[in-house]
């Protein structure tokens, strides 16, 4: 029987991220094996790595995943509790054949997800993904082999590759010599002991907040700003001279600072963009996506730097900067992709290094740096398409009321009005659709704000 008449594919959210889905509400055994099926016959009888978030239902669908693989003659690499792009970096750097990620990311604990990785450490492109799509619409999964040659080992060793990858990026006798004191929360998620273990290297003192990886996330898991306001007396308390919050899968990054406190997650990626362009060739490219802010324009402008908008997602930003060999790159919800680092995608590890590299480098504080950097006027909204609205109906809706002076339309809508800027997108992780939207001046964004909701309510 065909997969798409066994299980209701609409209850599953299927995209360039991968699949995900709640526990028992369309990611259940039955759906989880047909996609571990799936992967391990496109793993060609070699080695997959398996690494996971610290949600209660991770350790039984790694089981399953593994068994998928081990029956069809694939070989397994398990790194256990690691943040995604550790397990990415450990795909390139054992030369595996592919690995999956089990987290759902910044979703609610009673969400899970296979992130799907392909040689090298990349994410499935699109035409992998269809493929996968494909062998469990047909069903021509590998059968179970009698006596499989392939076997488990521990990727522990590659785990200190990935930091020591990272390390060699900064100055770490510089880092080392300003003896930082830095506030990490962990969310309870994958960064809870890699992370802190990483801030050791650098010679930093940890004071460790929610690194308690037992999957119930004390806080909101995306670690915005509004997010991290229960978080902050703990910061003040610390003392610490900047903070890091993770999400639960430790691919996004966002700062504390001892002035502002939690600060938006738009933030990280000027920052880290600043210390890597500092030390960069003239006329360098950097990527983006369409839903990140201005602010990456304003600092690559300071250094002479082309900054190439992509569209959303970690695989489309590292498509367009392998296509235009950018020197960095990254999206405004606080994702670092350093290209010289062997996981090549979101890296909160990379954007801790660099973050530290410039406060090392330039002797500044972080809230120095900040003030450095243009006012912040944005806002993120999401929104379920109201019942008998296509996306393209509510597309023309927006640029009616508009009337745009720029259109892109290579990912949803995005419209350049007067030094302002409007992304209208649907979700690739939930069933809802965003509106992004960033203007020069606090006036200006609570005007957009009310033709925005104008367009959605009407």
């Amino acid at each position: 029987m065909r997969f798409t008449k066994e299980y209701d594919l609409s209850s599953l959210m299927i995209s360039i991220s991968g699949v995900r889905g709640k526990i028992g509400q369309g990611f259940g055994l039955e759906e989880a094996l047909a996609f571990s099926k799936s992967f391990a016959s496109m793993m060609n009888g070699g080695t997959a790595v398996i690494g996971r978030d610290s949600r209660p239902s991770g350790p039984y669908l790694e089981s399953l995943l593994t068994s998928a693989l081990l029956a069809s003659g694939n070989s397994v690499l398990t790194l256990g509790l690691v943040p995604t792009p550790t397990t990415k970096a450990v795909v390139n750097l054992s030369k595996a054949n592919g690995g999956i990620m089990i987290s759902a990311s910044h979703n609610p604990m009673e969400w899970n997800a296979f992130k799907f990785i392909s040689k090298k450490g990349f994410f499935f492109s699109a035409e992998e993904n269809k493929k996968l799509l494909s062998i469990i619409q047909n069903g021509s999964y590998p059968k179970e082999q009698i006596a499989p040659k392939g076997y488990i080992d521990s990727g522990e060793d590659y785990i200190d590759l990935h930091l020591s990858s990272v390390l060699k990026r900064v100055n770490v006798a510089k880092i080392k010599k300003k003896k930082f004191t830095v506030f990490v929360d962990a969310v309870g998620g994958a960064g809870s002991y890699v992370v802190p273990k990483f801030l050791q290297m650098l010679g930093c003192k940890v004071v460790a907040h929610n690194c308690n990886p037992d999957g119930t996330f004390p806080r909101p898991p995306e670690p915005t700003a509004a997010a991290l306001k229960s978080v902050e007396p703990y910061f003040k308390k610390s003392k610490a001279e900047i903070g890091f919050a993770l999400d639960p899968d430790a691919d996004r990054l966002v700062l504390f600072s001892p002035k502002r406190g939690a600060v938006s997650e738009e933030y990280t990626l000027p920052l880290a963009l600043m210390n890597v362009l500092s030390s960069a060739k003239k006329k360098s490219k950097v990527v983006v996506n369409l839903s990140t802010s201005f602010l990456n324009e304003e600092v690559g402008s300071r250094f002479g730097a082309e900054v190439i908008r992509s569209k959303v997602g970690e695989a489309n930003v590292v498509e367009e900067m392998m296509k235009t060999k950018a020197v960095f790159g990254g999206e405004g919800n606080g994702g670092v992709i350093d290209p010289t680092i062997p996981s090549f995608g979101r890296d909160t590890l990379s954007g801790i290094a660099h973050i530290l590299n410039l406060m090392a480098e330039t002797g500044k504080s972080v809230d120095a740096l900040l003030d450095e950097l243009p006012a912040l006027y944005m806002d993120k909204q999401s929104f379920p398409l109201a019942k008998g609205m296509s996306l393209e109906s509510l597309y023309e809706k927006f640029q009616s009321a508009f009337s745009p002076k720029v259109i892109s339309e290579k990912d949803g809508l995005w419209m350049y009005v007067s030094d302002s800027w409007i992304h209208i997108r649907p979700s690739n992780t939930e069933p809802i659709f965003r509106v992004i939207t960033e203007t020069k001046s606090k006036s200006d964004l609570e005007t957009t704000l009310k033709r925005v909701k104008q367009c959605v309510e009407s």
